[in-house]
Order: C-alpha cells, then structure tokens, then sequence
C-alpha cells in the first residue's frame, strides 16, 4: 500500500508538468495576442515546481531513479563499498528528516499565523498552500533513504557512471 501511495504520486507530479506545460504555453501565447488570461497562471507553474518535486522525490529515491554519479563507489572494495553507500544514505536521510522536520513547523505557522504569499499578495494565495508539499515530500524521502541503511539493497550498486544505467 506504502509503494502505492508513493506511486501515485510520482504519476500525480507527472500530470501537474503536463499541466505546468499547458499553463506555460497559455500564458505566452494569450500574453503574445495581447489578451487577457488569469493571474493565476504564473503561481500554478510556479508552485508546480515545489509540488513536482515533493510529489515525485520519494518514488525516485525509492527506484535510485534520481541522479548519483558512482565513480567513487566502483572504485572501493566491496566492504568499503557498503560502509560508503550505507552513510551516504544516513546522511541524506538526516538531511531529508531535518528538512521535513523544519518546513513542518513552517507550514504550521503559516497556516495558524494566517499567512499570505508576499509576492502574490494581490492574489490572497496562502502560503501554506505551498509549503505543505515539503514536509510530506521530505519525510517520505527521508524514509526512503533509511531503506538503504537498514535494507537489503544499497543506494550505490558499485558500477562506474550514472546508477539507473544497465
């Protein structure tokens, strides 16, 4: 159910490019013609890209579909190998648990304190709206990367060049 959830998420942020696309090319060509089109535009595509990312991170960790170089890893013994792979997986874990941990109490005070997007203010845009993506995407890679430290499979497979490659 957890590897569902993950993959409906990746498949819900490959939409929103979609739809990030649509709005792009909206907004120019109705700003080419001179017509009007809604101000809402620009903060969908913008906020897209947060939500992108937050969305599709964990599916990507979990499949080490994002992108690691492994010159250093091919180039160790295979005892080596795993003490590295196994601590740059903690330290990245750290990193995305910290990070959820700190935009988690962002979004609770932006959305107790009642907080607006400064920059779209004209917009009553709230900024929550945005910063909620970051403690779900963050936390979940987090957990993603302690797969790697604990599990079976490492993060680094010790083959030089890029891992997703055969």
């Amino acid at each position: 159910m957890y590897e569902g959830l993950l993959w409906l998420m990746m498949a819900a942020a490959s939409v929103y490019v979609a739809l990030m696309m649509l709005g792009i090319v909206y907004f120019a060509a109705f700003r080419a013609v001179g017509w009007s089109y809604s101000p809402y535009t620009f903060p969908f595509i913008e906020y897209g890209f947060i939500y992108v990312l937050m969305l599709g991170g964990p599916w990507l960790v979990r499949t080490r579909g994002h992108i690691h170089i492994e010159l250093l890893t091919a180039a160790v013994t295979e005892k080596v190998r795993v003490i590295l792979s196994r601590s740059v997986a903690a330290l990245c874990a750290l990193t995305c648990l910290a990070l959820a941990w700190y935009t988690g109490v962002l979004t609770i005070e932006d959305f107790t304190g009642n907080r607006y997007d400064e920059l779209r203010a004209q917009l009553d845009l709230k900024r929550w709206t945005v910063t909620v993506s970051m403690p779900i995407g963050f936390g979940l890679m987090g957990i993603e990367f302690l797969r790697y430290v604990f599990g079976r499979q490492l993060l680094h497979t010790g083959k030089a060049g890029l891992a997703g490659e055969g």
